[in-house]
């Protein structure tokens, strides 16, 4: 589809839908959603740092009270583990925690739509759990989300359909891809190169701890820096299958050296843990588990 307004429109039928794009165009966004009518639409906007002097507990106790929500204060802060931020003024937060305190403020919102940027970013692992966790469940209630987000990888982690923006059209992330015949070739690869500036860099598989794809481009992530490369994803998992590589989902290869673990966050939502300094958060795709288990023997 080639707008926005044409996405939005499928929202009913899609449920919830994940947008990867840059801050601008989540602005454009934003303006779009909050143009349309805005009657039980929830925001929890990049921008939205609450009342600055207020204590967390006072800031979410205000909204309580202005959305007539039942739970408790407590319960909520509980819910998203703001507990021992409940005396900490607004201003002092750090970013992970304007987005909880800023998710927990629309889940006391009566609302059917939920409109939210950048939902998991800047957040530890148990906390991106919670929030999945709270989605899922609101989805199952019927509430429909919009979120957009600075990565692809965020947006494949969230129940729902997955969207990404090129050349000004809005394409939808295939789940899985059309199987392939593969040839059968003993390869192996000493270097992947990648381009950074005017220079070829050569990475060890061993270094590399996950290749994404991302809008036809292929990008190599080594000790949390990401570098393009000009081969393609199914070149690469051609290549990398026998240094231990596995195609995890349709945007990722993983270096199954570096996964410490794999977990299932909600009922649709399987994540690789990695074991690097991000310990990176990789979709699995749940129609994708067995191969990986039968492969590497799990």
């Amino acid at each position: 589809m080639d707008t926005i307004a044409e996405l939005i429109e499928q929202l009913p039928k899609f449920g919830c839908i994940h947008i990867e794009c840059n801050q601008e165009k989540s602005g454009e966004i934003l303006a779009f959603m909050m143009e349309r009518e805005r009657s039980g639409t929830a925001f929890v906007t990049r921008e939205d740092k609450g009342y600055e002097r207020q204590s967390v507990r006072e800031y979410l106790n205000f909204f309580r009270d202005m959305f007539g929500c039942e739970k408790t204060v407590e319960s909520v802060m509980e819910e998203f583990a703001l507990t021992d931020l409940r005396r900490v003024k607004m201003r002092n937060l750090k970013p992970g925690d304007y987005v909880k305190v800023g998710i927990a403020r629309a889940s006391m919102q009566p609302a059917k739509e939920y409109f939210l940027e950048d939902p998991l970013i800047n957040l530890s692992e148990a906390d991106m759990k919670r929030i999945l966790r709270w989605m899922e469940r609101r989805q199952e209630e019927g509430a429909r989300f919009l979120t957009t987000n600075v990565s692809l990888r965020y947006a494949l982690l969230m129940p729902g359909t997955s969207f990404y923006i090129e050349d000004g059209c809005i394409k939808e992330v295939e789940q899985e891809e059309a199987s392939k015949e593969k040839e059968e070739e003993e390869l192996e690869i000493l270097k992947i190169p990648a381009r950074s500036g005017n220079s070829t860099l050569l990475f060890e598989p061993k270094d590399v701890d996950y290749i994404e794809s991302l809008n036809k481009c292929t990008y190599l992530s080594v000790r949390g820096t990401h570098f393009q490369t000009q081969q393609t994803m199914y070149e690469l998992e051609e290549t990398l299958k026998k240094s231990g590589f596995f195609r995890c989902h349709r945007s990722y290869l993983v270096n199954v050296q570096k996964v410490e673990r794999f977990e299932k966050w909600t009922k649709n939502s399987y994540v690789l843990i990695l074991n690097n300094q991000d310990h990176s958060q990789i979709p699995l795709s749940k129609g994708r588990i067995q191969e990986m288990k039968e492969t590497f023997h799990w």
